[in-house]
Order: C-alpha cells, then structure tokens, then sequence
C-alpha cells in the first residue's frame, strides 16, 4: 500500500515538473507582461518586450500540439489579468454576465493562438531571420481579424496599451490603431534578436547586439519627435468651438430600469438646468447611453416626449440621449427571424439601442441605431440563424436581443449664431472599432460623441480601459470626443488625445467643456487600415512561398 502510494505520489511530482517546466514560465511571462501594459496600468512600455519570452519559447518547442499548450498558457493568463472585469462580480450582477466573462477567458486565447501557429508554420519552412520580421505582419492581421464578423471582441488589440503616451501615438493620424501594434511587434522582434545574440557570444555589448539593441530602442522612441512636433504646433488648428455639458447621473445599472420615466426625465431636467445656469453658452447637452429605458418615442408615452420636448424648448438647448427606440413590422413576414413577438397580437418588432438628438424649437427627431453589438452581452451572434436560443440566453434586465443598426448617422444641429454644426455618436462598446468610427468623420462630422454605460462592471479595470481607448479614436481621425457614461468615466478629450476634463467613477454630476469643430480629414480617415491591407497581401506570398517550400522539399526527399 505505502510502496503505492509512492508511486503514485512520484508521478504526481513528474508530472508537475513536466507542466511547470522552463516553457511554462516563459508562457507565464509573456501573459503577466502583456497584462501589466494595459490600462488602468501606466505601464505600457512593458507591451515593448512582452512577446519576447514566447518568441524564445517558440525556439524551444518540439511540435505544434506543444505550442497549442504553452502559447494557451501565455493568452489565457493575458485574458485572465486584463479582462477579469467582464463577469461584474457583483450580488447583483447577472449570472449570465459571469458565465460569459469565464467562456471568454477561455476560449478567446484559442484565437491568439492563430497567428502564433502561422508564424511556426514559416518559421519552420523558410528558416532564417525572415520569418521574424514577417511576425509583425501576421499578428497585425490576425488582431485585424478579431475585429470582424459578429463574434469580434478587439478590445485586446495591441496598441491600445500606448494611450497614456501621447507623444508616442501622435503618428496613429496615419496608421490607425494597427499601426501602433505593428510598431510595438517590430521592437519586440529587435529586443529578442538582441538578448538572443548576448545568450550566443556571451557578450552584452558585441556588435550585432549593439545593432539590434538600438535599433529596437529608436523604432521605439521615433514616434515620440514627431508627437512633440505636432503637439507643439496643435494650437495653430481649428479655432471654432462649442460648449457641450455632459450629464453622469451614476445610476445602479441593475435597478435603473425599474424607475417610471417621469422620474428619469425629471432627474436630467434638474442636471441639464445646473449646467445651463453654471454655463449660459452650453447648445449642447448629452445623457449616457439608454439613460432614458423607456420607449418614450411611441404613442403611449406621448404625454411624457411633448413634456420632455417643451423643456427642451424652453431651456433653448440641444440634447442628445441614449433610449431604446423600435421598428414595428406591419407584415410579420417582413421581419427578420431575431425579432421580438408580441403574442396576443402577433406583431413583430426590433428594439434598438439608440441615440436621438432632439433640437429646440423643432420637430425633427435624429436618430442612430447602435451597429456593432456586444457578443452574447447584446446580441446572440448571428441570431437570424440561431434564433432558438434567443430565448435561453436573455439578460435579466431586459437589454439583450437588441437589432442592428443599418446606417451611420451624422447628426445636424444650428447653433444660435446660425451655424450648422454637424456630429456622431457612436455608443459603448463601438468605440472600439476604428473602421467603424472613421466612417462617421468620412461623411463630414466635425467632431464625436461616445455615450456608454460601464456601470455593470463596477471600479474595476473595465471602465478605465474604455476611456482610454477613446483617445486612439481621437487622434486617428483629429476629432474632439465627448465622452458620458452613465456612473464615469465621462470627459473631453481633444483632436490631439489629450483630456480636457473627466469625471471620477461613481459620481453622481454634470461638466461642461468647450470643444474644438474640425472638418480637415487625416490619412487614416480618408483610406484607412493600409497597414493591415499590406499584411494581408505579404502574408498570403509569404504562405504560398512557405507552401511551395515544403514541397519541393518533399519531392527532392523521394
């Protein structure tokens, strides 16, 4: 028995030395290294080196199914450290919420797994140094592919780790956010090759270390002169302003949609009256994403819009707000699958999560209907498909199954000196699509606004890293953004991603701010992720070169 137990307890340890062997911690590394550059963290630079233990990792793999295991290992604990915020974790939060945030810790890192097989792939088949400067290419695109179809969630994309350097993303005006990444691969590559040499010659200080040490440290610090150069001249660009206020009511997001509207509208009408009577020259006023939970635009709520509209009116301000807004379908075989049912009718709809701009003295309503929806959160990917799960897989609070917005929308406001002002918002978790954003700018918004609530996932790293993100927006497309969210983080952030002024998370308050209009378009607005389309093509040859390779290899082997 004891003899057993000895064996037993001898393969236990084997094993557990095989699992925490070398591979082990370098996977380890890269995954706490990659966590520590995102934000609430000012540690960004750590992004600089954080794949530097899995390319020395991949060096000592033996076959694909190991590089699965530890390359798994790397991404799960990157997810695990930076995305842990996504359950809410909360008595009140909805379990549903929590399942999702531990499916995504661990099934997202198979997806960042890709790249790295492809990167093997040719490694192993062309050999050399060429496959380390292809790295970049192949990661940048695949990080562009986590971006596409319904089942997206880029918020892990490389670049988004430099947003407290302001300096350093200036040149993103050209590249986009992709850019940003592609740089950061690029010093990881020279950093590698760098510690790679010292290990060979046993020398710090050899040649080619020197070579590939500064050439890492210049790629990095470049991006820096030419931000100081444009942050430096950044007072010479449009001079025309507006004064927004921006409403953070911080309220429960569980409970809020238990309060009757006239309570709702009553509460923004006291905040928006504090900003006007603090700032006369505000025109315009923005509420937080469904900061109204209410169909108040259909007939039953008629009485509560012609009230919420005459205060409008007599306040002579311009209010933007998030609300749940409707599409009724007169022939039910007209709506899509994914629409709702109305039983003792049987009519058919589809909600939206929308915004409207509502203009004093005026009947004109302007609407935007959120596009891109949150996986699972919002919206069961592809549910024209898979409708029967709809159901099943419902929030408690009554904000999933939301339909997709069909067009952008650019909304148009006089101003009281008779000027036409033109504008977008895009809500919550949209602001993380640069293509998406860019669209807006493209049809001539001179600047935008981002209505979220965060609320859901408490002071965690969550709310943080979405404000952050909307700086990239900003400097991509030199627009001013508005940012209100519910509970914060609200603020202004100007065309060059600096933060004009913010609100704290859980305060309850109202700022104003005024904001600079441009109508000039960037490189990046006008054509976009050039980055990504010249990864794709290299990528493809680099693949079929590899392809071929092997063989003829094979051929010349029999």
């Amino acid at each position: 028995m004891e003899a057993n137990f000895t064996k037993i307890n001898s393969a236990l340890e084997l094993k557990k030395e095989k699992i925490f062997n070398e591979k082990f911690w370098l996977s380890f590394a890269t995954g706490i290294l990659l966590s520590l550059s995102f934000p609430p963290l000012k540690t960004g630079f750590f992004a600089m080196v954080g794949f530097v233990p899995l390319l020395f990792l991949i060096d000592k793999i033996e076959n694909y199914k190991q590089l699965f295991i530890y390359s798994y290992f790397s991404f799960f604990f990157f997810n695990l450290f930076t995305l842990y915020w996504v359950g809410g974790w909360s008595k009140e939060a909805d379990p549903f919420l929590m399942v999702g945030c531990v499916l995504l810790i661990l099934f997202h890192p198979i997806l960042f797994f890709l790249p790295i097989w492809f990167y093997m792939f040719v490694k192993r088949k062309i050999g050399g140094k060429v496959h380390l400067f292809i790295f970049p290419f192949v990661y940048v695109l695949f990080e562009y592919f986590r971006s596409i179809t319904e089942l997206a969630f880029p918020w892990l994309t490389l670049g988004n780790t430099q947003t407290y350097f302001i300096e350093k993303i200036q040149f993103i005006e050209f590249t986009g956010v992709y850019g940003l990444s592609f740089l950061i691969l690029v010093v990881n590559v020279f950093f590698y090759l760098a510690i790679k040499e010292i290990f060979a010659c046993r020398k710090i200080l050899s040649k080619n270390v020197l070579i590939y040490l500064l050439s890492g440290i210049l790629i990095y610090i470049a991006p820096d002169f030419y931000g100081m150069f444009v942050l430096k001249n950044s007072e010479k660009s449009s001079s025309k302003i507006l004064k927004v206020g921006l409403i953070q009511p911080d309220l429960n997001p569980w409970l809020k949609w238990e309060g009757t509207l006239g309570e709702q509208l009553e509460l923004y009408m006291g905040m928006t009256r504090e900003i006007i009577k603090a700032d006369p020259d505000v025109e315009l006023v923005v509420y937080p994403e469904t900061a109204i939970t209410y169909y108040f635009l259909l007939s039953p709520y008629r009485y509560y819009f012609n009230w919420f509209k005459s205060w409008i009116d007599s306040l002579n301000v311009a209010i933007l707000t998030g609300f749940p807004d409707a599409k009724f379908y007169e022939n039910p075989s007209d709506a899509p699958p994914s629409s709702h049912l109305i039983k003792e009718t049987g009519q058919r709809y589809d909600a939206f999560n929308a915004m409207g701009l509502f203009l004093p003295n005026s009947n004109r309503i302007q609407k935007y209907a959120k596009m891109i929806l949150v996986p699972f959160g919002e919206r069961l990917p592809y549910a024209d498909t898979f409708h029967f799960l709809i159901e099943p897989l419902q929030w408690g609070v009554g904000i999933s199954n939301w339909a997709k917005g069909k067009d952008t929308t650019v909304f148009e406001m006089r101003r009281r000196n008779g000027e036409l002002v033109k504008f977008s918002g895009v809500v919550c978790y949209e602001s993380i699509y640069p293509s998406l954003v860019r669209e807006f700018v493209k049809r001539d918004a001179q600047f935008l606004v981002v209505i979220t609530n965060d609320s859901w996932y408490g002071n965690t790293s969550g709310p943080y890293q979405h404000f952050q993100y909307s700086i990239l927006r900003a400097v991509e497309n030199r627009r001013s953004i508005v940012r209100c969210a519910n509970g914060g983080i609200s603020g202004f952030i100007d065309p060059y991603g600096r933060v004009q002024k913010k609100t704290k998370f859980h305060e309850r308050t109202q700022i104003a701010d005024a904001i600079k209009l441009n109508d000039e378009k960037t490189f990046y607005t006008k054509h976009g992720d050039i980055i990504v389309y010249i990864s794709f093509y290299l990528t493809i040859f680099v693949f079929a070169f590899a392809i071929f390779k092997n063989f003829k290899q094979r051929r010349v082997a029999k």
